[in-house]
């Protein structure tokens, strides 16, 4: 069984300048809540990073066309349906949104970010998320104001749990608040992750300074999680600052933000595993961590090869201590590399020792750990000096059951 401290929600405390409503529009289920909205009370700085699909979402075309989305009023999550691969319809019921956001929220169609999540190939459901939205922001308001556990739940599709990370942390002496939000559970693998995620934090910093932060983060993070190697046509990362704590940074090499970098990068990093936590039939959270590369991008080639080979994963599902289909997934990563210096450990059991199988080896001990929630898999190329992380899960029955039944 799985370990429930992935699952615990975080007490979040209230972030000044921040409302957030959210609603049911019955967009795929009536039991679920199923559009967020968050709205600034003053206009938030912001920087985003979205798929490198090529058949990308409505809302991600939007963002392409108009890069110079610094600042934001409004941000609309709708689970349920993609908003992908439906044509100029798509993109004009997307408009149609932004429209009577920035009328409401008195701001320009620019200051308002749109993700959607879902089925791919279906139009939205106009009617349902007009007259949700007019309910939501019209006079009763209030009442549909919730927090950000309500929000989390908002933004599910196959999520069994809402995902979030709280941090206090600081810049030089001034104590600031780093919360993350995501969603995610299949369809998940690097350029982005597959998911949507959103980072707040009080703190002071122009566009230029948080999309230089995110780049630097989301690297390691969410570009460094895989469920099944599939890419999103939806994948979303933002960042943003209520700009509530003031500071005088200019440059994300000022020694000041030593902490807050650290702590940023951990708060993404815990955020990534969560989802790969939640993988869709996941019993098992799997980190994959290939050491002495000649670059980082051979180590982390050489650690997708693995973390995304479905005999490895099925392997873990089925707690086979079957090291060769790791030596399998290794070579064919097309690294240049040589076989006679990699050395592989499950855990802190060391199996392969620079080519050649460890003296006295001992499957039993292999097969027991294998029983564990979290497995590391550690793969030293002995070949450099670079290092690379990724995280993945075992590949079950369960996972072929819900994908099966997806739109059932």
């Amino acid at each position: 069984m799985k370990k429930t401290y992935f699952k615990s929600f975080p007490k979040i405390p209230v972030l000044k300048g921040i409302d957030i409503i959210c609603g049911k529009a019955n967009i795929k289920s009536k039991a679920r809540l199923d559009l967020g909205i968050i709205v600034f009370h003053d206009l938030a700085n912001v920087a985003y990073v979205t798929t490198k699909s090529k058949t990308f979402a409505a809302n991600i075309k939007w963002l392409k066309k108009n890069r110079n989305i610094f600042n934001i009023k409004v941000l609309m999550v709708n689970s349920g349906n993609a908003n992908a691969y439906t044509g100029k319809e798509g993109y004009i019921n997307l408009k149609t949104i932004l429209a009577f956001l920035s009328s409401k929220f008195n701001c320009d169609k620019k200051e308002v970010i749109i993700s959607s999540t879902g089925v791919i190939g279906e139009q939205l459901p106009m009617k349902k998320i007009m007259k949700t939205l007019k309910e939501l922001t019209g006079e009763s308001s209030e009442k549909h104001k919730v927090g950000w556990d309500a929000f989390a739940k908002s933004i599910m599709t196959t999520d069994t749990f809402p995902k979030a990370v709280y941090k206090t942390t600081t810049i030089g002496k001034k104590k600031v608040k780093l919360l993350g939000i995501a969603k995610g559970s299949g369809m998940i693998a690097p350029d982005m992750a597959t998911m949507l995620g959103y980072i707040f934090t009080d703190a002071d910093f122009t566009s230029k300074i948080l999309k230089e932060l995110l780049v630097q983060i989301n690297e390691k993070s969410f570009n460094s999680i895989t469920v099944d190697s599939d890419m999103s046509t939806n994948d979303m990362v933002c960042f943003f600052s209520t700009r509530k704590i003031l500071n005088n940074i200019s440059s994300v090499n000022d020694k000041s933000l030593e902490v807050f970098k650290k702590d940023l990068q951990w708060l993404a990093i815990e955020l990534a595993k969560k989802i790969i936590y939640d993988g869709e039939g996941a019993t098992k959270l799997v980190e994959v961590c290939v050491c002495g590369a000649k670059s980082y991008s051979d180590a982390k080639n050489v650690a997708l090869s693995i973390a995304n080979s479905p005999l490895v994963k099925t392997a873990i599902a089925g707690e086979d201590a079957n090291w060769g289909r790791v030596i399998m997934a290794i070579g064919k990563s097309k690294v240049n590399l040589e076989q006679s210096k990699i050395s592989l450990k499950f855990g802190k059991n060391l199996i392969i020792n620079e080519g050649k199988l460890k003296n006295k080896y001992n499957e039993e001990i292999i097969s027991k750990y294998l029983k564990k929630n979290e497995i590391l898999l550690e793969v030293n190329l002995n070949n450099g000096a670079h290092s690379s992380s990724v995280w993945t899960c075992d590949l079950t029955k369960r996972y072929i059951e819900i994908n099966a039944d997806y739109r059932s």
